[in-house]
């Protein structure tokens, strides 16, 4: 029996980032279907992309400083005791740039050579694939319902309706600009309107928490979190990983974005979900959005 070949995969993160990339790793796996595929990842999102159906395996990358001989030299010995015949690299960083220069420069090494697509990274890769005679496809079509369980048992536990609408308030605790400031007004105006209200609330956002009164979830591990979401009416949330899980679940919503990142670099909108894009967070208000829903919502 001929012994598969073994791809790796380079992916860190972001959260959004690795979500989106699902439609990129499902076209590598076409590409090689006979092959092991490997992620090299960040530790925090080993347990997420496990439940990937296109990974065999992982290999963590803590991406110490390259001071760090030891620890270089570990991922070394790694990823050589492997034998990988391609490595994919969707990162595209300084720090795989110079993996590729110092440590695996004798294997066939496919990326964007760090080129900066004019409309968004995702669009770079899904050239790079394309100008290596991948079939490409499937990179604008990520479809993360393979993360998702069934969540009706915590639904039922929380008495929330079966009908309800999903509020993501956070988004990286390093760029603060990007939440905006009244999804508690919104949740209460949302409630007067007769919807039924989730808010979803990870370890960075728990300060917030007393600013809501309606149903609140927390601490969700990834699964859940999907569940929930796929589970849901509609959601609004900010330029955040778990607005990236919704818009790969093909859920009808709503991101909001300020001037702080780029609402068109950030592939958020597809299908049905949708970008509210503003000067100023500040200035955008609960009603407004509350108005931008319902027309979704009226739309067939």
């Amino acid at each position: 029996m001929k012994k598969k070949d073994n791809i790796l995969i380079i992916k860190h993160g972001a959260l959004g980032d690795l979500i989106q990339a699902d439609g990129i790793i499902k076209s590598i796996r076409l590409e090689h279907k006979n092959a092991k595929l490997v992620l090299l990842t960040s530790k925090k999102f080993i347990n997420l992309m496990a439940m990937c159906p296109s990974i065999d395996y992982q290999l963590i990358d803590n991406r110490s400083s390259f001071f760090n001989i030891l620890s270089l030299i570990n991922l070394y010995k790694k990823i050589k005791q492997c034998n990988f015949k391609i490595i994919y690299d969707l990162q595209n960083s300084q720090r795989t740039y110079i993996y590729r220069k110092l440590l695996f420069n004798k294997i066939k090494w496919i990326s964007t050579n760090r080129k900066d697509h004019e409309v968004s990274g995702l669009r770079g890769l899904e050239e790079m694939l394309k100008e290596n005679l991948v079939n490409n496809k499937n990179v604008l079509k990520p479809n993360v319902s393979w993360l998702s369980i069934d969540i009706k048992n915590q639904i039922k536990k929380n008495e929330i309706l079966s009908k309800y609408i999903v509020l993501l308030p956070g988004s990286s605790k390093k760029n603060p600009t990007k939440r905006w400031p009244y999804f508690s007004d919104l949740e209460k105006i949302l409630i007067i309107n007769g919807f039924e209200v989730v808010t979803i609330l990870g370890p960075d956002e728990l300060e917030i928490e007393q600013n809501f009164s309606a149903h609140i979830l927390k601490n969700l591990s990834w699964p859940q979190l999907a569940g929930v979401i796929n589970n849901s009416f509609f959601i609004i949330g900010n330029d955040s990983g778990p607005s990236h899980i919704a818009s790969c679940l093909n859920k009808k919503g709503l991101a909001l974005f300020g001037p702080s990142t780029s609402a068109t670099r950030s592939e958020l909108k597809r299908g049905k979900f949708q970008i509210l894009k503003v000067d100023d967070l500040k200035n955008l208000t609960a009603n407004e959005v509350l108005e931008v829903m319902k027309k979704m919502l009226n739309k067939k």
